[in-house]
């Protein structure tokens, strides 16, 4: 889900087989300039951030402080309100957050502490209550003097989170060392919607394997994708499926060649990944609920260099691939179950370099999508009408260039946007749709 950067906002549902919203003529059809509310700065130079919205609109970010011992640190706005204190989780770094329809509320992080290898926590803010103290998933083995011991990370890394909508949870990461001669392999650990955490369990067997992703069905089935690189091979990625009462699946191939992969499920278990087979072009798979995964195509234009790309899928399966390229060009491109990819469709040119891709659409089909290096830019399409003018969220300032930035729309169709430039404070905009 998040390796980054999809989160899927549960709204309403499309018409099957209704027409794409995305028009030859997008780049130059404007509607109206959404309103934007004043930006709130929510923490001081953080080193990471996730963003996920639920059912009811409510808008979580999780952040790790930069300041030793790190801790992770949550804040949340409800619909139409504003964002609340934040509140302390626990030590660590690298969160991830999940939300599901009623309104239940999961981040997980990686933890460091003196003595063990690296592992993974857990908190849940269920509807009406308050955050838990935080649940070790992670079985962390013990090491004299780590992680002191001037050796490279051992343990968890590139931890990742889904969270079906009525409340399951997966949670996938990498374990291993690089120089210790402890080969990784993909560990996971699931929680149903109405029970405790199981696991940790290994998913694959002690080899290559690295940068785990997940996303989660509507029934509990999870589908997982990480890399597979022998040494001297290029990475390719490997599919498996978590069968609820059934375990994780044998492995699947997707691609031969793949890098910076982001995964996306709706609701049916549906599934899209999107990829480079070569950090300049950008390619897509896609299984269907029940069969086999299809040939990659590419998705990209044709001839162009592609800088970033975001994914992002809603639940009745309308799978979306932005793109940002050099000349400051985004190319937007799109899919459902009943549809192949449509040929990219230009939204916004020219501009500066494009280094940052965002986009997030709920289930209604209100789309966004963000862009940007020094500045960060936008635009917006409501269901059934026409793209928004560019909007700037953050000036350019000409010094600060952007690390990250993480988007979300509400059910209702509002969106909340976060970012992060160098050694400045993590910031939020929300654009109220109504």
């Amino acid at each position: 889900m998040t390796n980054k950067r999809f989160a899927a906002a549960i709204g309403l549902m499309v018409l099957a087989g209704a027409p794409l919203a995305i028009v030859p003529s997008a780049a130059e059809t404007t509607g109206s300039t959404p309103e934007w509310s004043a930006v709130t700065r929510l923490a001081a130079n953080p080193q990471s951030q996730a963003l996920a919205v639920d059912g009811r609109g409510t808008v979580t970010v999780a952040w790790a402080t930069s300041s030793w011992p790190q801790q992770v640190v949550a804040a949340r706005r409800p619909a139409g309100g504003s964002w609340g204190k934040p509140r302390v989780l626990g030590r660590g770094y690298a969160p991830v957050v999940g939300a599901d329809v009623r309104g239940n509320v999961t981040v997980v992080w990686l933890s460091r502490r003196p003595g063990f290898t690296d592992g993974v926590l857990a908190a849940r803010r269920p509807l009406g209550g308050t955050w838990s103290e935080p649940v070790r998933l992670s079985d962390d083995r013990t090491v004299t003097g780590y992680p002191d011991d001037g050796e490279d990370p051992y343990g968890a890394a590139e931890v990742d989170l889904a969270v079906s909508p009525r409340g399951a949870v997966v949670v996938a990461w990498a374990w291993g060392s690089d120089d210790r001669d402890v080969p990784w392999r993909i560990q996971s650990a699931f929680r149903p919607a109405f029970g405790p955490w199981r696991g940790p369990t290994d998913v694959t067997p002690k080899g290559p394997v690295r940068h785990p992703v997940v996303d989660i069905a509507a029934d509990g089935t999870a589908t997982l994708v990480h890399g597979r690189q022998p040494f001297g091979h290029p990475q390719a990625l490997v599919a498996r499926r978590r069968l609820p009462g059934v375990g994780w699946t044998k492995p699947v191939a997707v691609a031969p060649e793949g890098y910076a992969h982001e995964l996306a499920v709706d609701r049916a278990g549906n599934a899209v990944v999107a990829f480079s087979p070569d950090f300049s072009r950008v390619r897509a798979a896609y299984r269907p609920t029940v069969g086999r995964w299809q040939p990659a195509r590419r998705v990209s234009p044709p001839g162009a260099q592609v800088s970033d790309f975001a994914l992002a899928m809603n639940g009745p399966g309308r799978a979306v691939v932005a793109m940002g390229r050099s000349g400051g060009r985004v190319d937007l491109t799109e899919r459902t179950p009943d549809s192949p990819w449509t040929d990219p469709v230009l939204i916004a040119s020219p501009g500066p370099t494009v280094t940052e891709m965002l986009v997030a659409i709920n289930n209604a089909g209100d789309l966004f999508l963000g862009w940007g290096c020094y500045a960060l830019y936008g635009r917006y399409l409501p269901d059934g009408e026409s793209w928004s003018e560019r909007f700037t969220l953050s000036p350019d300032s000409g010094v600060e260039v952007l690390e990250s930035a993480e988007a979300v729309v509400a059910p209702d169709g509002d969106v909340a946007v976060v970012w992060d430039q160098e050694a400045r404070p993590l910031k939020a905009r929300v654009l109220s749709a109504s």
